[in-house]
């Protein structure tokens, strides 16, 4: 019994180093401990993680934030029937909630006096019969504006303060020319080109994280071949050299604003890379910036975890078209989760190829979409499809290619639901061969559906706990159904996706009651990502863009989000005409929000026309709008506003209307265009009679 007892002691050890967090059980009996201890170490070495109590605070790190989320998930289990949680901080503060077995729990921590580095708290939960405690580590750093920060407790990142779904997918390098701005437009707001840095010109990755940044894209930078394997990687290089070349790329471009994450490693589960190789390179990236996950993709299940302490984003690759059914990916996606709840980011790389080497073909529309919703389902929170490349290399079909760009769209609108981290209703579904999950935000609820086979089929969800009847939106499909005593009933096709919205808070709006503006908070989506009562005229340039934001908004659940890549190449908006009184003086009134200039290098390098690199230094600009209202060929507001305030505020221009608008082209139209190379967002616009 005593050599059992030591080894559960040491496998423990070896959990609670690799989780960064510290469990010790207390009051217990010997025998009781003793199977605790085994419980807790088969748990944590396998993908059932969430049987053990776990613990951690919310971000991987913290910056300026007043507060923080500690969190710790309590088994469900009777022996903690009626838990509860007490956190400890290093001046003896305490702070104390009930845990819920099964859920977990928040507890909100001041940390604005907190020193920036280190400090360790400690909790205890206690239960009917059994009792855990330990330790655990807030990290605090000076601010920096282009950090990227792990949400553990919805396994996402978070990037200039907001949540994000990072949505796009892998290129060759060099990068094409074009590829970026072709992307960005369908909803793609994440590029990672495979590159040989020790044999191409560092210009050529300047050249394409610049263009990134100016097209608000962002970056998973890949080190492959400075680091563990893959394109330009010479296994015969001096490793003193190679590990040199990737302290210099790090240093290069860690405080650039295109840079999301560090692209580490590429299967090294499958090229069976040592987990302390591993662990060596994460630790000198950690040391030269802080600031970035590092992520690594893994293409065999329950390989993850011995790689854990040189990542911060796993990624799962499974690539089943046609080779093994679909369904494969919800269980690579599920376990990967599990695995590493409160500790990791979770992604996943659909897959967007075939045709060779071991497949014969690639996944049609309808499976990149089935495999898509799978991993949003299954705990997926960044997807980067393998691979991209324009117009249709990979993959060949566009029809599959354009199915990727409206879930880029869709998945965007959803992302504050599935990043809230509000406590969500259960949902099940009557069919082993189909999965629902459902997401709050502020008293609303989302639910997303997938049919994972390729067959139709009628689909019973169950809201867990709820008798609600009424009407449901299908937001991405522009129609409603009725839910019945809690139960949602409807038709799928094969490898389809549902998704269902409940609204019983309607979010907060603003405006005059008489506004003639259609649609002033942009809340019409009945395409997703874009506003309905608009024309949109793009002009010479490309890659300006135009997308409803979920994410933030001053009136409603929408803002209008504008991003101009170069001066005087904006997109123009124009509104549905208005029709008001003559006679009167009007008020053009809208609110709108900066970005910060950070976003924009100011060192831009490029291609000329003869392919020759060039570099131009580019002067920070506030974002100014151009506001123009006319009627009947005249002007009536021709002028420019700036935008240069990070929080909301209200704009106004007072307008007299001598002449009565008629109706369709006779109407007035107003005419929004940003002018400068900036980003800004647009909320509740009117115009209305003057107060």
């Amino acid at each position: 019994m005593h050599h059992i007892w030591n080894a559960a002691k040491n496998m423990l050890h070896s959990v609670n180093n690799k989780c960064k967090t510290q469990i010790t059980v207390i009051n217990i009996p010997p025998m009781k401990k003793l199977l605790f201890l085994l419980a807790v170490c088969l748990c944590s070495a396998g993908a059932h993680a969430q049987k053990s109590v776990k613990a951690n605070f919310r971000l991987d790190f913290y910056m300026n934030e007043p507060k923080a989320e500690f969190l710790v998930y309590v088994p469900d289990t009777t022996s903690f029937d009626g838990a509860s949680v007490t956190l400890t901080s290093p001046s003896g503060q305490t702070f104390s909630a009930p845990a819920p077995k099964g859920k977990i729990t928040a507890v909100e921590v001041p940390i604005s006096a907190l020193p920036t580095s280190e400090s360790t708290f400690r909790y205890s939960v206690e239960g009917a019969s059994q009792s855990a405690a330990g330790q655990v580590t807030l990290k605090k750093l000076p601010y920096k504006f282009n950090a990227t920060q792990v949400d553990r407790k919805t396994q996402g990142v978070v990037s200039r303060g907001m949540p994000v779904i990072p949505f796009g997918f892998y290129c060759y390098s060099p990068v094409q020319p074009m590829i970026a701005e072709e992307e960005v437009v369908r909803g793609f707001n994440l590029l990672s080109p495979y590159q040989n840095i020790p044999r191409t010109d560092i210009k050529a990755r300047k050249i394409y994280m610049d263009r990134a940044a100016e097209l608000g894209m962002k970056v998973n930078y890949n080190l492959l071949s400075v680091a563990t394997g893959g394109t330009g990687y010479n296994k015969n290089q001096n490793p003193e050299e190679r590990t040199e070349m990737l302290r210099r790329e790090v240093e290069m471009f860690k405080d650039h604003p295109a840079l999301l994450s560090w692209y580490l490693a590429d299967e090294p589960d499958g090229r069976k890379t040592p987990p302390e190789d591993i662990v060596e390179l994460y630790d000198i990236i950690k040391e030269i910036d802080p600031y970035h996950p590092v992520t690594i993709v893994f293409m065999h299940r329950g390989t993850a975890r011995k790689y854990a302490d040189g990542l911060d984003i796993a990624m799962g690759d499974l690539y089943p078209v046609p080779r093994a059914p679909l369904k494969g990916v919800s269980a690579f996606q599920d376990e990967l989760s599990r695995e590493f709840m409160l500790e990791k980011a979770i992604w996943l790389v659909p897959q967007a190829f075939g045709g060779n080497e071991w497949w014969t073909r690639e996944p049609t529309a309808a499976e990149m979409r089935g495999a898509t919703y799978m991993g949003l389902i299954n705990g997926s929170r960044g997807f980067q499809y393998f691979i991209r490349h324009g117009q249709n290399g990979f993959p060949k079909s566009t029809t599959a290619w354009a199915e990727a760009g409206a879930m880029a769209l869709e998945i965007a609108e959803l992302s504050p639901y599935v990043l809230s981290g509000e406590d969500a209703p259960e949902v099940s579904i009557a069919d082993s061969l189909a999965e629902a999950r459902a997401w709050t935000r502020g008293g609303n609820t989302v639910i997303a559906v997938v049919n994972q086979e390729n067959k139709p089929k009628d689909i019973s969800v169950k809201i867990e706990g709820s008798d609600y009847s009424g009407p449901v939106s299908v937001p991405f499909e522009d129609r409603v159904v009725m839910a019945e005593n809690g139960v949602i009933t409807d038709k799928m096709l094969g490898y389809d996706s549902k998704v269902y919205k409940i609204t019983q808070k309607a979010p907060a709006t603003y405006g005059d009651p008489e506004n003639v503006v259609v649609d002033p908070d942009f809340e019409q989506n009945t395409s997703v990502g874009v506003p309905n009562a608009i024309y949109a005229q793009v002009g010479t340039g490309r890659g300006s863009t135009y997308f409803t934001d979920s994410r933030t908004a001053y009136s409603g659940e929408h803002s209008l989000r504008l991003t101009t890549h170069k001066n005087g190449e904006g997109v123009t908006l124009q509104h549905f005409p208005m029709i008001v009184d003559s006679g009167r003086v009007y008020t053009i009134s809208f609110w709108a929000k900066a970005a910060p200039k950070e976003e924009f290098p100011t060192t831009k390098n490029y291609l000329n026309k003869r392919g020759k690199v060039k570099t131009e230094k580019i002067k920070p600009e506030e974002p100014v709008l151009h506001v123009n209202l006319r009627h009947l060929g005249k002007n009536l507001v021709d002028t420019d506003v700036t935008i240069d305030n990070p929080q909301w505020t209200r704009y106004t221009i007072d307008v007299p209307v001598e002449k009565q608008p008629g109706r369709g082209r006779d109407g007035i139209t107003l005419n929004l265009n940003l002018k400068t190379r900036s980003m800004i967002w647009i909320d509740l616009v009117e115009f209305a009679p003057k107060k």
